[in-house]
């Protein structure tokens, strides 16, 4: 490590899986991290791709103390005394206030999993997926007040495959941002990184998803239905129908080349490796199923049966 990479101070704010790999990647690197701040999940409401930092924080002996919220004004004193260069929230939903944002000297780098300006908002690997997107990538940018809206420090490009979930897409992101991250080193060691403007002309906004906005409709095309159920699946809320007035999770799903046609909803057959079931444009064939509050059947023993409708969710 170079002598202005060793006195890079660097001030961290973390949550979930990729919050935790990052610090760990910077760690690796020998940048030295003044002062982490760990979002205390079990107060959080956390659910999605929760991760303990305790490890880290005991092995590397870290200056390191628990939030529920960036509001609380003892963060603040106790950033101001960590005396950062740099500070870097990576993982984190919540917006930082205008003080927090001051505290660092060079302000503070975010991470979004997209190609911004395209994505912003939340939910962005599901949304990827959702909208069928062949290409995503990774940015750093400058925190602002608004979301993701700062401006560009370094991006990346990545494919996303028609197999990905989007447990698989996630874990190829959150790799990239680690790597960025360490890339950024000697730019911000350098004291002129970069700062690129956002084209706000190109910017996408994707809105906030809830676990009731999963439900499925029929009257999809295939290929709609298996981005659909990939981008919901673990450790997302998963994607759901209605079957006999129950709900019934699918956490995995296949496009079929079956020509048999039927209302959109109607079971056409019981598989040993699935459930087929007629949509918009042809058929799904269904696997991995969980009925609401019990645990999860294959196809032999979720309990359809061929002519039964799906759909009307309740």
């Amino acid at each position: 490590m170079k002598p202005a990479m060793r006195n890079l101070r660097i001030v961290y704010i973390g949550a979930r899986i990729v919050g935790h790999g990052c610090l760990q990647a910077l760690l690796e690197a020998g940048v030295d991290i003044v002062g982490v701040l760990y979002l205390d999940e079990s107060k959080s409401g956390v659910t999605v791709a929760h991760c303990s930092f305790d490890d880290l924080v005991r092995d590397y002996r870290l200056n390191a103390r628990p939030f529920t919220t960036l509001h609380d004004p003892d963060i603040l004193s106790w950033m101001q005394k960590c005396r950062p260069e740099v500070g870097m929230v990576i993982g984190v939903s919540q917006l930082i206030g205008k003080e927090l944002l001051a505290a660092p000297r060079q302000g503070f780098i975010g991470m979004h999993p997209t190609l911004l300006p395209e994505g912003r908002g939340r939910a962005p690997i599901p949304w990827t997926l959702i909208k069928g997107l062949q290409r995503t990538g990774v940015s750093l940018f400058w925190c602002d007040p608004e979301a993701d809206t700062g401006k560009l420090l370094l991006q990346a490009s990545l494919p996303v495959y028609y197999e990905d979930t989007a447990a698989i897409l996630g874990a190829r992101t959150d790799e990239v941002a680690a790597r960025l991250l360490v890339e950024s080193l000697p730019l911000l060691a350098s004291g002129h990184p970069p700062r690129i403007p956002q084209d706000d002309s190109k910017a996408t906004v994707w809105g906030r998803r809830r676990p009731e906005d999963g439900v499925i409709d029929w009257t999809w095309p295939k290929r709609r239905i298996y981005d659909w159920v990939r981008a919901l699946t673990h450790p997302y809320p998963g994607a759901f129908t209605c079957a006999d007035d129950y709900r019934l999770y699918v956490w995995s799903c296949r496009e079929s080349q079956d020509e048999r046609r039927a209302v959109p909803g109607t079971v056409l057959e019981i598989l040993p490796h699935g459930v087929l079931v007629a949509c918009g444009d042809g058929a799904v064939l269904l696997s991995g199923f969980q009925w609401e509050n019990q645990v999860e059947v294959d196809a032999k023993k979720v309990g359809l049966t061929a002519g039964q409708r799906l759909g009307n969710t309740p």
